[in-house]
């Protein structure tokens, strides 16, 4: 990412990080590739500025200046209103819609005036079209790709496709499980689910270990009864319920927290063993099963799933409260490994009626993988509203459910689980 501000180590500094004093540095800077200077915003109308912005989406990124003079570089304060809402309108020209952050830099003695900086991030889903054309830097310019550039466009493209892959990436398992004794097999079944920042807008809280020391006893205080043990890893810090050693045969919930501000949840299913499955084993003979073939049911006990994505969500949640991040900035997917013939079994009068009137409904695929749903597509809601749609449209779903019938089962008053 460029910079046209550094600090007083001679580091470029983020948008964020600006403050008055930095404005001096752009005097020795000139417009170029990076960087375009505007005394108005809007000089030379909604339709260029729609232009400029598509232009930097379509390179490596940059940043308009607005209320400096280009020549002079001389400070012409604008006033202050909601510029982010008022860029947004005009963004809506680009499709598709980049990424842009703004800030107002007031001046030292009217805080009514100042100057707009905006950043405009590479874009990650190139080409960005306005008004029918696709805009490059060109110097200090922006410039249309004519029909015969096509190399252009498909640079852009191979861009674009090469993010695509990496989001891909993003949404598999690699926590390590190992060989369960209790089932007798290494191929664990286990509901994994996916929460990747796509936002661009990097925060600092993992720059160095105090800080993500910080990050930990947030959420070993938040959650003092969840989780009993903490390591780290590369990219990210890892939560476990409860401790587990290598080879020893144990599995737990694990919640990955990635210094990107990106999320996993790893869940091991299948090994419950207890009162409430034995219970649900004997409904089964009551409706005139083989007692011999109940006992070797893998039975998962859905309440036991839904509490387990409720307070995967609800971590988030208080997460985003604390450090400012927006679901609108994630993009969610869910991957259900290793659960063939596993049955998702629910506690309750409605779980029992709906088996009597549709008979038993079990995993049919090893592994179940859902779309990628981008959360900025959907209805505004906060974090911990995701996990109910989440556990009825995919995890149920690739059980053998109508989500609509598992919504009946949560929701029934004889089920203690209700969300």
């Amino acid at each position: 990412m460029y910079s046209p501000f550094f600090d007083t180590k001679g580091k470029p500094i983020e948008i964020n990080r600006v403050k008055y004093e930095h404005i001096e540095q752009l005097k020795e800077i000139d417009e170029g590739h990076h960087i375009e200077y505007k005394r108005l915003l809007e000089d030379g109308g909604k339709a260029q500025l729609a232009k400029e912005i598509a232009s930097f989406a379509n390179c490596e990124g940059g940043w308009l200046i607005v209320g400096i003079e280009d020549k002079t570089r001389e400070v012409c304060p604008v006033e202050k209103i909601d510029y982010s809402q008022k860029i947004g309108k005009i963004v809506c020209r680009v499709t598709p819609i980049p990424e842009f952050e703004t800030k107002f830099i007031a001046l030292p003695d009217d805080s009514g005036k100042g100057i707009l900086l905006i950043y405009v991030y590479e874009g990650r889903n190139a080409p960005y079209i306005c008004e029918g054309s696709i805009y490059i830097r060109s110097g200090s310019s922006k410039e249309p790709i004519k029909a015969a550039e096509r190399g252009n466009v498909e640079y852009l493209q191979e861009r674009s496709n090469g993010y695509r892959k990496q989001l891909e990436d993003f949404f598999h398992r690699d926590i390590y499980l190992g060989y369960a004794p209790i089932l007798k097999r290494s191929n664990i079944p286990s509901v994994n689910i996916f929460v990747k920042n796509i936002s661009q807008k990097k925060k600092a809280a993992f720059s160095t270990f105090d800080k993500r020391n910080k990050i930990v006893e947030f959420v070993k205080q938040e959650y003092s009864n969840v989780f009993e043990n903490v390591q780290f890893s590369m990219d990210s810090i890892v939560f476990r319920h409860k401790s587990t050693m290598p080879s020893a045969g144990s599995y737990t919930f694990v919640f990955e927290l990635f210094y990107d501000w990106s999320f996993k949840l790893c869940m091991p299913i299948g090994i419950s063993d207890y009162d409430e499955i034995d219970d649900i084993r004997q409904e089964y003979i009551k409706m005139g099963m083989d007692e011999s073939a109940v006992e070797k049911f893998h039975i998962v006990n859905g309440g036991d799933i839904l509490n387990c994505v409720t307070v995967f969500f609800c971590i988030i949640q208080n997460l985003a409260k604390k450090y400012k991040f927006k679901p609108e900035d994630y993009a969610l997917s869910c991957e259900l490994e290793n659960i063939a013939e596993c049955i998702l079994a629910f506690t309750g009068n409605e779980y029992i009626s709906y088996i009597k009137k549709h008979g038993i409904t079990y995993a049919n695929k090893e592994v179940n993988r859902s779309k990628i749903i981008f959360l900025k597509d959907h209805a505004k809601m906060n974090f911990i509203d995701v996990g109910y749609p989440v556990m009825t449209e995919f995890v149920a779903a690739a059980f053998g459910y109508d989500c609509c019938k598992v919504s009946e089962i949560l929701e029934s008053d004889n089920n203690k689980y209700k969300n």
